[in-house]
């Protein structure tokens, strides 16, 4: 945990989770964004936000899905544990990274559900990008560390979504 602890992605992820928490509900009530504020800065009908509920769902069951499936393995980090073996079942069989896509959904998800589907897509797509470029530092360290990533990488996609 120590090593995670230093690990500038980690204090990313937990920037990215922490802003989309707090801004998610408080945005769309408290803030004006000047003359973006109709496209990205309302309230929408409880109707579509209800749509959240089920990304929400999908997410954090993906999320502990792949927590799950990678038991003593898992560490917050990029850098795999020492001595911890390669996970390729559960989860894993259907995605490269689970937990990532999961917490993308779940950040969607919330975000519908607090204000409006304008503002979920950009947090949807700013998460995207942020655990698709984590990935790739991570799978550099996988491949160095275990012999059998480069095969597994061609047998399952990466799917940060």
């Amino acid at each position: 945990m120590a090593k995670a602890a230093r690990d500038p992605w980690v204090w990313g992820q937990v920037a990215l989770i922490a802003m989309v928490g707090v801004v998610a509900p408080l945005l769309p009530r408290y803030v004006s964004l000047g003359e973006v504020d109709p496209a990205i800065n309302r309230v929408d009908p409880d109707w579509i936000r209800w749509l959240g509920a089920p990304l929400v769902a999908a997410g954090l069951a993906m999320a502990v899905w792949g927590v799950r499936s990678l038991g003593r393995s898992l560490t917050p980090g990029t850098e795999p544990l020492p001595g911890a073996p390669l996970v390729t079942s559960g989860a894993y069989v259907h995605s490269r990274h689970p937990i990532y896509a999961g917490i993308v959904l779940l950040l969607a998800g919330y975000t519908l559900a607090w204000s409006n589907w304008t503002l979920a897509l950009v947090v949807g797509f700013v998460a995207l990008k942020y655990f698709g470029a984590k990935a790739k530092v991570e799978e550099r360290w996988l491949v160095e560390r275990y012999g059998l990533y480069e095969s597994y990488m061609r047998q399952v996609r990466r799917r940060v979504l």
